[in-house]
């Protein structure tokens, strides 16, 4: 596999993602896709740690139930044979209030026979949860840690 067939390869995905072309972003990955989304379960229960590309699916029709629109830049790309890593600016406009959140997402992927069989995928869901919420948890977080440390 060369190095412009797997940047190819994440570029399709990534904009079919985005776009909401689940066949299209579902065609790019391996049956037995592994991915691994850093973020807290307990909030973004389709994140976390996924097998199959199924996920996929799952991701991008939960990620459309809940935003009205979903817009991606790359910052950056790298690619070395079959490992590309992604730098993307993602942004997202709420469907209940239309607010507009937008944070960065480093990306790495492994792709094999022209397919992805590795996503890993890392974000400041601190940052991101304080946007969803529409308000800073800073002193809120400071006040409950001074608080248990007094104890």
């Amino acid at each position: 596999m060369t190095d412009q067939q797997s940047r190819q390869c994440v570029l399709t995905f990534v904009d079919a993602f985005y776009a909401g072309d689940v066949a299209r972003a579902t065609s790019c990955c391996d049956d037995e896709l592994d991915s691994i989304t850093h973020a807290p379960v307990e909030i973004f229960p389709h994140l976390g740690h996924k097998h199959g590309k199924a996920w996929v699916k799952e991701a991008i029709q939960i990620q459309e139930k809940r935003y009205s629109s979903r817009r991606y830049t790359i910052d950056y790309i790298a690619v070395d044979g079959p490992r590309v890593a992604t730098i993307l600016q993602v942004n997202l406009q709420k469907r209940n209030d239309q607010r507009i959140v937008q944070f960065s997402t480093a990306v790495f992927y492994t792709v094999k026979a022209g397919l992805i069989i590795e996503h890993r995928s890392f974000l400041d869901s601190f940052d991101l949860i304080q946007q969803l919420l529409g308000h800073d948890l800073t002193d809120a977080f400071a006040t409950s840690v001074n608080a248990a440390m007094q104890r």
